[in-house]
């Protein structure tokens, strides 16, 4: 009755949702899933390739699997479905030789889908889809062996088996075309089962393409254009790796409707990986799970664009990551081509920039990503400036910085799913912690009496924290949605040095609209006028201080009585002394210290607290919102505000990082106002650094003095107009151009009195 009923449904259903069939479309004969017959050659070499040694193995497990088909819990078996898949794989390697186990695929994925019964839960969901995608393979691989009773109930079952899961393409679900699960699997195995049965059934293709054409390609190509995802940077391995194994199917047909740029995005994982096993898996941007990288799921996007766009850098991450494929590894031999040329993460640059939509720029000391202990000296830093807030499951974390260094030191705290009922998505702890400004190594300026802003599912949160508010209280249904409510932050500067391991990465943006309450939430006043932040991270190419992270603010409130925060998490308990910050992260074999000195507010200005400790954790107006259940989380948070009330403030803090046994003493850092010009300059080590207290663009005379007269420095200025500066150095004159773009000069010279000035004037 159950396939009987999604049938009929389906001769009501179809003819009302596919308007404008595609009556242009040739499709090819079978196989054309995945694979055309002219791969199949090429395909087969591979399976005795050395890069697919471990792939192998496991494949060859899957084909011997003992099982009669039948799913005996009701619900998704994976054991199963793999070995109806490499049974189908193998007869399509060799349709001669292997003929009989084509026939068994035929046989056990017709018992099998029927057998399914029970989807509950999110995982479950995605077995589902993966089970009816391994039915479209089985009906396109092995389309010869099937006659045509055989293919009608294949079909049905393919129908009924995947409307069991969270979308189906015979029901009027709501959808969203840049948020939500719809842009997960659903589309995938819509598209998958139009392709494979339409010699016999073109509507299932034709309206999944014209949702690929008219709907999802429009609103997620513009975000290919910054090399990041929408929804953060774990939703690429779930969503990212459907959208661009949509884009391998369509391609396969000449049909791909997706930006060349796409592939870009695997940039972004690779520049947040980090060399270690336990922790939360990168550099986090918004909802992350534990072990999603670092586990054996959701990988396949690594091969697949590595094979669309051919890069060398992308075939080598690929390669790196290839035998996590254990459980789709029939695919990974269509997806993983090990004849394309591969490059060596060395000979790429350390530092990336990911531009608007987006806005975040990652910095590196060493790539290490073969590396699997807290071994390494790589420091690993993330800069989050992001332009436009797609909502969903990214966070109000606009300002946020991330350190890694034999693990996670400032930390993007808190836990998307935990042991705690109120650790999800949309309830207590997310609501009021987890996605809030609160949560994150950003910047809180509190009105008292401002309204309480919407996250999570249209709920509105119990406290108020000062942070970042959204431009609306539900997920952007597309690109173009969002990108007609406007910027949250502007960039207003970026520059990364020259070479493959850039002295300085920099990076500055506009965050005010952040701040002020939008429309949605309520009509009501400015709190501020001016939120700006700057990031200079500098690579000091140094084994026992690798880096620093110079972190500038400039905070014009339009009360003097509203407080200004400046945020700092941490896994353990921060020590605070004569203007410094120190914590450790030695839990559980990691070793990693980190040193902030605070030079503004002066110190005669700062008022330093810390909150955190059991029963303390997610702490925010006068609540602990929920339980730490994993143990990167983030345990303590260190607070910085003036203590005296005024409308307009600057921060200015240098961190470095170090081991933390055995403990190197921390370079001296110093801090100079200029005599000409309204700037601050910072000498660390060999570096010199002077940047402009509003962050605006400054045209006018400069002039500071610092350093050692017998010392050489790399020297950095900022926040300059374009054109051409003449500076006047103890080592020398120098004219520079500075670029819109970057606002920045950079040259050495020894330490003392430096002028800088227009040339022209």
């Amino acid at each position: 009755m159950k396939s009987l009923s999604i049938s009929l449904l389906s001769l009501f259903l179809l003819g009302h949702l596919f308007a404008s069939p595609n009556n242009n479309i040739t499709m090819p004969g079978h196989p054309r899933l995945l694979v055309m017959a002219n791969d199949i050659p090429s395909i087969k070499f591979r399976l005795n390739h050395p890069d697919f040694a471990v792939l192998r193995e496991a494949y060859e497990k899957q084909k011997h699997f003992q099982t009669n088909g039948y799913s005996t819990s009701g619900e998704p078996d994976e054991d199963i479905r793999q070995k109806i898949e490499a049974l189908a794989f193998s007869y399509l390697i060799d349709n001669e030789k292997d003929r009989q186990d084509g026939l068994d695929a035929i046989d056990l994925i017709n018992k099998y889908l029927p057998s399914i019964n029970t989807v509950k839960g999110y995982h479950p969901n995605s077995s589902a889809y993966e089970a009816a995608f391994t039915a479209a393979l089985v009906y396109d691989w092995c389309y010869n062996l099937m006659d045509a009773s055989t293919k009608a109930k294949l079909i049905a079952n393919m129908k009924s088996e995947s409307c069991l899961a969270e979308y189906c393409i015979f029901k009027n679900t709501p959808k969203q075309y840049l948020s939500g699960h719809y842009g997960e699997y659903a589309p995938t195995v819509f598209l998958a089962m139009g392709i494979a049965i339409y010699d016999e059934e073109k509507d299932i293709f034709d309206f999944e393409y014209k949702e690929q054409v008219q709907s999802f390609a429009p609103s997620r190509n513009p975000w290919y254009a910054s090399g990041t995802h929408n929804q953060g940077s774990q939703y690429l391995h779930v969503r990212f790796g459907n959208e661009v194994l949509q884009a391998f199917i369509l391609d396969k047909l000449g049909l791909n409707p997706y930006s060349k740029e796409m592939t870009n995005i695997v940039f972004r994982d690779m520049y947040d990986n980090i060399p270690q096993v336990k922790d939360m898996d990168g550099m986090p941007e918004g909802d992350c799970h534990n072990n999603i990288t670092m586990g054996n799921n959701y990988l396949e996007f690594m091969p697949i664009a590595a094979s669309l766009s051919k890069n060398p850098f992308l075939q080598s991450y690929a390669k790196l990551n290839l035998d996590k494929l254990d459980n789709l590894c029939a695919r990974a031999f269509i997806y993983y081509n090990p004849s394309l040329p591969a490059a060596p993460f060395d000979s790429l640059k350390l530092s990336r920039y990911f531009p608007s939509p987006s806005g975040l720029m990652i910095a590196r000391t060493k790539w290490d990503l073969d590396k699997k202990s807290y071994s390494s000296n790589a420091m690993v830093v993330f800069m989050n400036m992001k332009e436009y807030f797609a909502k969903n499951h990214t966070h109000l974390d606009i300002g946020h910085f991330g350190i890694y260094y034999k693990g996670h030191l400032a930390l993007d705290a808190g836990i998307y799913q935990g042991k705690d009922a109120e650790n999800e998505w949309g309830k207590l702890n997310y609501v009021n912690y987890y996605a809030r400004t609160v949560a994150h190594n950003s910047l809180l300026i509190l009105d008292p009496d401002e309204p309480t802003p919407y996250e999570g599912s249209n709920k509105k949160a119990a406290l108020r924290d000062g942070g970042q508010f959204s431009f609306k209280n539900r997920a952007w249904d597309s690109t173009q949605e969002m990108l007609s409510a406007g910027k949250s932050a502007s960039i207003m500067a970026e520059d990364i040095a020259n070479g493959l391991a850039p002295d300085y990465s920099y990076l500055k943006g506009d965050m005010t609209r952040a701040y002020n309450i939008p429309p949605n939430v309520a009509v009501y006043p400015a709190k501020v006028d001016t939120v700006r932040r700057s990031f200079v991270f500098l690579n000091l190419k140094n084994e026992k201080i690798p880096g620093a992270l110079i972190v500038m603010d400039k905070v014009v409130s339009t009360k003097a009585s509203f407080k200004k925060t400046w945020l700092l998490h941490s896994q353990n308990e921060p020590t605070i002394k004569n203007g410094k910050i120190t914590f450790e992260n030695t839990n559980e074999g990691r070793n990693g210290k980190l040193v902030d000195d605070v030079l503004l507010p002066e110190i005669t200005n700062q008022s330093i607290e810390k909150i955190g400790g059991e029963g303390k954790e997610y702490w925010v107006d006068g609540k602990n919102w929920g339980t730490v259940t994993q143990e990167d989380a983030g345990r303590w948070r260190t607070e910085l505000s003036p203590k005296a009330a005024s409308t307009s403030d600057n921060f200015l803090n240098v961190i470095q990082v170090m081991d933390a046994h055995p403990s190197p003493t921390p370079l001296g850092v110093t801090k100079v106002l200029a005599t000409k010009g309204n700037y601050v300059t910072v000498s660390i080590g060999n570096r010199i650094v002077a940047q402009q207290l509003t962050l605006d663009r400054n045209g006018s005379d400069i002039q500071f003095s610092i350093g050692d007269a017998n010392k050489e420095y790399e020297v950095l200025v900022t926040d300059l107009q374009a054109g051409n500066w003449k500076i006047l150095s103890p080592s020398g004159d120098i004219t520079e151009t500075v670029s819109a773009t970057a606002g920045t000069v950079y040259f050495k010279s020894k330490g003392g009195m430096f002028q800088l000035k227009q040339s022209g004037r």
